[in-house]
């Protein structure tokens, strides 16, 4: 669980990315729809998962210990984040069979800096971020 007051060192970057994937969404759409323009801002390809290498290695490791899918580590978990590690367990496993020789770790940062399918946040999640962002700057 994220301490209170944390640090999101990717933070700005994952906005910028949701603002360009919500601006683009408004410039294609005939009639406009701030709703349908956050969903499409959430379901767009990000260039990253958005969590840290160490909450992920962390989680992938528990995960991995199970030698399931760790239903349990994901147990209580919004969809999405389950999800997201879902997909990341699953890259990591594949990853590990052709590197077996490769930490754990070292995997993990490599998939979790990977192009993700998409952001793995729900759109009105991406409204507040968009929000908090709009409110620093």
């Amino acid at each position: 669980m994220k301490k209170k007051n944390s640090i999101c060192e990717f933070a700005s970057h994952r906005s910028e990315c949701l603002l360009k994937n919500f601006r683009e969404s408004l410039a294609r759409q005939s009639q406009i729809s701030k709703i349908k323009a956050f969903q499409d801002a959430a379901e767009a390809p990000a260039p990253r998962f958005w969590v840290s290498e160490a909450r992920a290695t962390r989680i992938i490791s528990q995960m991995m210990k199970n030698e399931r899918t760790g239903s349990e580590i994901l147990e209580g978990m919004h969809s999405e984040k389950r999800k997201m590690y879902e997909e990341i367990y699953r890259r990591t496993v594949a990853m590990k069979e052709e590197h077996p020789e490769m930490p754990l770790g070292d995997i993990v940062f490599e998939v979790v800096n990977s192009p993700a399918p998409c952001s793995y946040l729900s759109a009105p999640y991406v409204r507040i971020l968009l929000a908090v962002q709009r409110l620093r700057h």
